[in-house]
C-alpha cells in the first residue's frame, strides 16, 4: 500500500517524483494531446496507482489498448526505467481484470436495460435528471435525433411515461417488451393531454422502433450476459483485490448504438453514487477519447450524463479521468470542471489557443514560453497543471508503465479472458439474474392469466407488517427489535412476556447498561429499541419509518396548482418559479373501539357490545387528524382536529403503495421532522376517535408527499405559495398550509 500519492513521472528539470494525493483526484485529471503524445499511457500510469490505493475502476475502452491492463510487463525492464520492483510485485497482487465485451462472448458478455429505474430516494432535481436520459438513451436507440423536433416530442413523450410509471411505482420494466405493452395502454398512465404530446402515428411508429430493437442480432446488446450493474462491477473482485472493469466496446458495431450504451453507462454510475456517497475516493471512471461523447455543438445522448458526471462526481468521491487528442471538438465548459490537467504534444493553432485560458489561469506569467514548448514536446512528455499541489507547472515524463501497452483484438481479448478463470464467476451471476427475470416474467403472466393488476413490491402496512413482533421471552428482544426497528415500552413487552411490568423495566434497564438496547423518555414514558437501529427521539423519530408512493406526477401537481391561480382573459397573474416535494409526517395509530351493536330477529333484538379495529393518522405538525371527503374525483385530503360522526371519518386509501426507509434515507431538504411525538399522537386518537390504542399495533411515522411551489406575481411583485398532495391531487393555499 502506498501513502496515498500517485506516482505518475519524473521531473524534467530535476528528476525528482512527480506525485499527486489521491484527494487531489476527486476534481478530475484530464490528459490532453496530439495522436502519439503518450496520453494513453499517462492514464495508464494514474490506474495503476489506483491499483495501488485499491480504487476500484470503470474503463471505456474505445481502442482496445486500455484492455491490456491485464498483461503484466517484463519487471527486470520495469527496474531498468526507474520503477521500483515493489510497484511491480503490488499490481501484480492486486490487479483483477475483467474485459466485459457488450453484444458479443469474446470477453464477459454484458447487456443493458437502459429502462432501469432510478432509485426511490433521489431528490426531486436528481429524478428528473435520471428519467431525461432515459428517456434521450431510449429514443436514440430507436433513431430519433433529439435535437429535432420530432425527436424531441417523442423523448419528451418517453419521460412523462416513463415518469407516471416510476413515481407511482407498480411496474417495472425489464425489458423492451414491457415498454412496448406500456405504450400500447399508456391511457392507464397519462391523461390524453400528456398522450397526445405524439400522434397515433407516430406512437405507432415508436412501437415499431422499439420491437425493431428486440429482433436479432440488434437485440444481443439487450440480453446477452451480466446485466450492466454498478454495484456489481465494483464489487465482485476476490478479497484482497482491485476491481478493474474494461469496457471493451469494439463489440457494438453500431455508432449509434455504441453512444447509447455510453450515455446508459455514465447514467447508472450517475445513479449508484447517489446512493454510495462519499468523502473519500471510491472509483475512478475513464472515457479515454472525449471527442464526439461531449461536443462543443450538438447533443449526443452522451452529453448530458457525462456534463452531469463532470458536475457533480466530486461530491460522490467519483473521480473523473479523461482524455482526448481532439480539444477543439469537446465542449470547453465541461472540461471547466476539471482541476488537474496533463498537456502533451499540440501541433494544431486551434488546439492550443484552447488550452492557453487553462494556462493563463494557472500560470499567467509563463503563457508564451508554455504554448511554446507544447510543439516540442516529445512521446511521453507533459506538461502537468495542478495547482492544488504545485505552485508551477511541472514539466514532466510520465513513468514506465507495470503492465504490458499494447491494442488487444476480439481475440486476444478472449484469449485473455479464457484463461483468466473469470467466466465462471461472472456466468453465476448473470444466472442468478436471468432467475430473477424469469420469476417476474412468471408473475406477470400468472398476473395477465388471473386477470389481476400487477402488484405493488412495497404494500400498505398490513396489520401483519406494522404489528408488534412476538416476543416469546425477555433474553430475545434484543435481536428481535433488532430485526423489526420497532421502539416498544416495557408495558407492551409485559404483555407479550406474561410477567409484571417493573421486572421486565429492570431487565430493559440492564440491556440498556450492556448497549443491546437504547432507551429514551418519551411523554414520561420509557420506550427501548435495539442500539444497532438509528433513531432521533429530540426530533420525535422513533420507531418504523414508512413513506408514500406519489399518485399524482408533477405534471399532474402543475396543472392543478395551475387552475387555482387568478387569471385575466389572456394571461395567468401568477408564475410558478420553482416545484419542490417536501414530505408531511404522519403517525399511524392503531385504536380499538367498542361499539353497540344490534343483533337478532323482530322478537329477539338485543344490543351487544363488539370491539372494533381500526387504523388513523395523525399530522405530526399540526396535531389534525388525516380524513378523506368527497366521491370519486373530487376526493381530496383534508386535516381535522375533531369530527362530529366517528364512523363516518374515512381515511387514507388501503391500496397505496408503502416503502419502508430508515433515518439515514431521509433528506432534510425534503422530510419535515414531526413536531408531535408519539404519545402525544396517540392521546389524540383517543380524544378524536374514541376508544383505547391497540397496543399489538407499531406507531410509526408515514411520510406523506406534497408538491411545494413558489409562484410570483411580476405586477404585484409579490411572492405566494400553494401546495398539491402527491396522493389524490388536494391543492391547498397558504391559509391551509398542510405543512403548518
Amino acid at each position: 500500500m502506498s501513502d496515498g500519492k500517485l506516482h505518475i513521472g519524473f521531473s524534467k528539470v530535476d528528476n525528482s517524483p512527480i506525485e499527486i494525493p489521491v484527494k487531489t483526484m476527486r476534481r478530475h485529471f484530464a490528459a490532453l494531446g496530439a495522436s502519439g503524445s503518450g496520453k494513453t499511457v499517462l492514464v495508464k500510469a494514474v490506474l495503476e496507482e489506483c491499483i495501488r490505493e485499491d480504487i476500484p475502476m470503470l474503463l471505456v475502452d474505445i481502442q482496445g489498448d486500455l484492455a491490456s491492463l491485464a498483461l503484466m510487463g517484463d519487471k527486470k525492464q520495469v527496474e531498468e526505467k526507474g520503477v521500483p520492483g515493489s510497484y511491480y510485485d503490488e499490481i501484480k497482487k492486486k490487479a483483477q481484470v475483467a474485459i466485459f465485451t457488450p453484444a458479443s462472448n469474446k470477453g464477459i458478455p454484458l447487456s443493458m436495460n437502459p429502462l432501469k429505474a432510478p432509485p426511490k430516494d433521489l431528490d426531486p432535481a436528481d429524478l428528473i435528471q435520471s428519467i431525461d436520459t432515459v428517456a434521450e438513451t431510449v429514443a436514440s436507440l430507436c433513431g430519433y435525433n433529439t435535437e429535432k423536433t420530432s425527436g424531441k416530442a417523442v423523448q419528451s413523450y418517453l419521460y412523462k411515461l416513463l415518469e407516471a410509471i416510476w413515481l407511482k411505482g407498480d411496474v417495472e420494466l425489464d425489458n423492451l417488451d414491457d415498454l412496448i405493452e406500456l405504450m400500447s395502454n399508456d391511457s392507464d398512465y397519462l391523461s390524453p393531454s400528456i398522450s397526445s404530446i405524439i400522434n397515433e402515428k407516430e406512437k405507432d411508429k415508436l412501437i415499431n422502433n422499439v420491437r425493431h430493437l428486440t429482433i436479432g442480432a440488434d437485440s444481443l446488446i439487450f440480453n446477452l450476459g451480466m446485466p450492466l450493474d454498478i454495484e456489481r462491477m465494483v464489487s465482485w473482485a476476490d478479497k484482497g483485490k482491485t476491481p478493474i472493469n474494461v469496457l471493451y466496446l469494439n463489440t457494438i458495431r453500431d455508432e449509434s448504438t455504441r453512444m447509447s450504451f455510453m450515455a446508459d453507462f455514465a447514467s447508472q454510475v450517475y445513479n449508484y453514487m447517489l446512493q454510495h456517497p462519499s468523502e473519500e475516493v471510491q472509483l475512478m471512471v475513464l472515457f479515454d477519447e472525449l471527442a464526439g461523447l461531449v461536443p462543443p455543438t450538438g447533443n449526443p445522448p452522451t452529453k448530458k450524463s457525462i456534463q452531469l458526471l463532470l458536475k457533480q462526481a466530486r461530491k460522490y468521491g467519483v473521480s473523473m479521468l479523461l482524455a482526448t487528442q481532439n480539444i477543439s471538438d469537446v465542449d470547453y465548459k465541461s472540461l471547466g470542471q476539471v482541476g488537474t490537467w496533463a498537456l502533451g504534444r499540440m501541433m494544431a493553432k486551434q488546439d492550443i489557443e484552447k488550452v492557453r485560458a487553462i494556462i493563463e489561469a494557472i500560470s499567467p506569467a509563463d503563457v508564451e514560453e508554455i504554448t511554446t514548448k507544447l510543439r516540442k514536446l516529445k512521446t511521453g512528455e507533459f506538461m502537468l497543471l495542478c495547482p492544488d499541489v504545485y505552485k508551477e507547472v511541472q514539466y514532466m515524463q510520465v513513468r514506465w508503465l507495470t503492465t504490458n501497452h499494447t491494442t488487444l483484438d476480439d481475440n486476444k481479448v478472449k484469449k485473455i479472458m479464457d484463461e483468466s478463470g473469470l467466466r465462471p464467476k461472472f456466468q453465476k451471476i448473470t444466472e442468478e439474474a436471468e432467475k430473477v427475470e424469469e420469476r417476474k416474467k412468471g408473475a406477470k403472466e400468472d398476473e395477465k392469466k388471473s386477470g389481476s393488476e400487477p402488484k405493488s413490491h412495497a404494500s400498505e402496512p398490513s396489520d401483519d407488517l406494522s404489528a408488534l413482533p412476538t416476543i416469546p421471552t425477555l433474553a430475545s428482544i434484543p435481536d428481535i427489535l433488532k430485526e423489526s426497528g420497532d421502539a416498544v415500552s416495557s408495558e407492551v413487552i409485559a404483555a407479550q412476556v406474561g410477567m409484571d411490568e417493573e421486572e421486565v423495566e429492570k431487565e430493559l434497564k440492564k440491556m440498556v447498561k450492556s448497549k443491546k438496547l437504547s432507551s429514551d423518555t418519551i411523554e414520561n414514558r420509557e420506550i427501548y429499541w435495539s442500539s444497532s437501529v438509528k433513531m432521533d427521539p429530540k426530533k420525535n423519530l422513533v420507531g418504523r419509518m414508512f413513506q408514500l408512493s406519489f399518485r399524482i406526477i408533477q405534471g399532474q401537481a402543475e396543472e392543478i396548482a395551475k387552475k387555482h391561480i387568478p387569471k385575466a382573459a389572456f394571461r395567468y397573474f401568477q408564475k410558478i418559479r420553482k416545484v419542490d416535494v417536501k414530505y408531511i409526517p404522519l403517525w399511524r395509530i392503531g385504536y380499538i373501539r367498542d361499539v353497540k351493536r344490534v343483533k337478532g330477529g323482530f322478537f329477539r333484538k338485543k344490543e351487544v357490545w363488539e370491539s372494533v379495529e381500526g387504523i388513523h393518522y395523525i399530522n405530526g405538525l399540526n396535531s389534525k387528524l388525516v380524513t378523506i371527503t368527497g366521491k370519486k374525483k373530487d376526493r381530496k385530503v383534508e386535516f381535522k382536529r375533531s369530527v362530529v360522526d366517528v364512523d363516518e371519518v374515512e381515511t387514507l386509501p388501503t391500496d397505496l403503495s408503502f416503502e419502508q426507509i430508515s433515518m439515514n434515507d431521509l433528506r432534510k431538504s425534503s422530510h419535515i421532522y414531526p413536531t408531535v411525538n408519539r404519545e402525544e399522537a396517540q392521546n389524540l386518537i383517543r380524544q378524536i376517535i374514541g376508544g383505547r390504542i391497540n397496543l399489538k399495533v407499531a406507531p410509526s411515522i408515514v411520510w406523506f408527499p406534497v408538491y411545494e411551489f413558489d409562484k410570483y406575481d411580476k405586477d404585484r411583485k409579490m411572492k405566494f405559495v400553494s401546495w398539491v398532495d402527491g396522493i389524490l391531487g388536494t391543492h391547498f393555499e397558504e391559509d391551509e398550509n398542510p405543512l403548518k
